[in-house]
Order: structure tokens, then sequence, then C-alpha cells
């Protein structure tokens, strides 16, 4: 009777496929439901998608049950050459190191007058790399401070064997400081988290249609993402989010993150069509169309690959 799409924001290629399959199926099931929820996602823009003789798809807002978050905003530029940890002379390591301080300095206050209490930090990283090193630094950062070095730091990545993500999960009674890619984004709530320290980075894959090979660069993330993250730290009450990067970059990042079906190979997403009997992949109904060039090189390759 009812389909429920969560997560739309994401925009993967599952998601979009998924949609697309959906809306042909409503033509022949006017008696289906179909519900797309997301905290970041476009809605006039999905609305219009579905929209059928009556109009466009009506769009229902429900507040969440969230907390107020204070965001903050410190460039990699402020981090200053005082502070006393410096790891290959990398701003974004003693910009981490410098929030840090500063959330544990508002801990402790917090605590004291009863404005926010205890709780862990969430730091976004782009890559495992950057996760190895903030560690590195963080624990180097602690070891010299009596009353920290008690404090818990956990990293959590897609990679990570499923043990070492349930520590995650387990109960602690020190502090803890949980060092994430963006899998910890939407895909899972990590808990106790009272403060985020967001990079502002993330590690996307794009397809390179002239050396036809998938890459993997770091760039911003987008507005939808930052606000997402930002959202992590006002589950159990009123947060704190720290960005280490200017507003005035925030409010000139893209809104949402480019779909994955605009930046990737579409070999993939055209044999897909090919075995579920689509028909020709310009005329499915999908949220964002591919641009043509890219559907004639994924035709190409699996021309040369022998796949059809």
């Amino acid at each position: 009777d009812v389909l429920i799409i969560d997560e739309a924001h994401e925009r993967s290629l599952n998601i979009d496929f998924l949609l697309g399959y959906l809306k042909r199926i409503l033509a022949r099931r006017p008696e289906l439901k179909l519900i797309i929820t997301s905290a970041t996602i476009d809605p006039q823009r999905f609305a219009e998608h579905f929209a059928d003789k009556a109009g466009p798809a009506p769009v229902l807002e429900v507040s969440g049950r969230t907390y107020p978050v204070e965001v903050r905003y410190r460039s990699l530029s402020e981090s200053g050459e005082d502070s006393d940890t410096i790891f290959e002379d990398d701003d974004l390591y003693r910009a981490i190191v410098k929030a840090t301080d500063e959330l544990w300095v508002q801990t402790k206050s917090d605590a004291t007058s009863g404005n926010i209490g205890q709780g862990d930090i969430l730091v976004f990283l782009p890559t495992e790399r950057d996760m190895r090193l903030g560690s590195k630094v963080l624990r180097g950062y602690f070891s010299g401070k009596a009353a920290l070095s008690e404090t818990e730091i956990l990293p959590l990545y897609a990679r990570l064997s499923q043990a070492e993500q349930n520590k995650i999960f387990a109960a602690h009674s020190r502090g803890r400081i949980i060092l994430a890619t963006n899998v910890a984004e939407s895909s899972l709530t990590v808990p106790g988290i009272r403060y985020v320290i967001d990079s502002g980075l993330v590690r996307l894959s794009r397809y390179a249609s002239k050396s036809k090979v998938q890459r993997l660069p770091i760039e911003p993330v987008s507005q939808a993402s930052a606000n997402q993250r930002s959202g992590r730290c006002g589950r159990l009450g009123p947060g704190i989010c720290i960005r280490l990067y200017d507003e005035s970059d925030f409010q000139s990042r893209s809104k949402f993150t480019t779909p994955e079906i605009r930046r990737s190979d579409l070999a993939n997403v055209l044999l897909q069509s090919y075995l579920l009997r689509l028909g020709p992949l310009d005329e499915f109904p999908l949220l964002d169309v591919p641009p043509p060039e890219s559907i004639r090189d994924a035709h190409r390759t699996l021309q040369e690959l022998g796949a059809i």
C-alpha cells in the first residue's frame, strides 16, 4: 500500500533509479502511496517531478524533535601560530585542536551552570588518513593535559570492521571524540553527541570523461551536508557546531550535493537499465537526466567490453 524512501537528499544512483522506476509504476497504480522523506531535501523539485493531472505532489512539513544548535565559524587562518601542537605544519589539525580546546572549556562551563552538560565531540573529516593524523595530533595534545588524558578517541568510517564500529555504541563514562567521515552524516546516528567540529570537506566520487577514470577528489561539502552535520549535535539537547571555515564560504557553497548520476560513469546504470528492460536511459524519468555524451560514453564502454 505504501512505500517510504528515506534520506532521499543523498541522491545516490540507487535512490534516483528507484524514484524513476516508481514514477512509472504510479502511473499504473494510482492507489499506491509514495512517501519521500529527508531533513534537507529540495521539496519543490521532488513535488514537480511527481506531478500528475491534479498538479505537483503535496509537500508536508513535519517539525523535527531537535534542539537548537549554535553554529560558530572558525576559519583555518584563525587557528593561529600559538598552538602548542602542530603536526606537519597543517592548519586543519591545528584548527581541530583549537576547536576541541574551545569545546572542552565550554563543557566545563556548561556543566557548572547546568546549561548543556556533558557530551561527546563528533569531528567530520574527509579521509581515513585525516582521521589517523588527527587522532595522532589529539593524543599528543591530550597526553600533556592531566584532566583530559582519559579522553577516548575513536575513528568511524565505512570500511571499519563491525567490531570496531560497535565501539561507538558501547556505554562509556569517559569523554569521547569520534573522528568520522560523512558516514556519520546521515547513514547512522552516533549516540551521546553534543558537539560537532566540521572540517567542511568531503571525498566525493567523480568520473573524468576525458581520462575515463573515476576519481575521488576532496572538495567542500554543500550547504545541505553542512546542515546535516550540525544537526548531529542537536539530538540530546542544545548543541554547538564549530565550522572550520568562514560564514561567507558557507553562503557561497552549492545548496545541495551534486547527484551521483551527474558525477559517475554511467556504464553500470546503462547495463542495469538493459537488464530491467527500462528502455532508453534518456527517456527514463530520472530527477536529473544525464548529459547525452555521458550516455554515449557508457554505451561505447559496454560495447567494448562485450556486455551488450
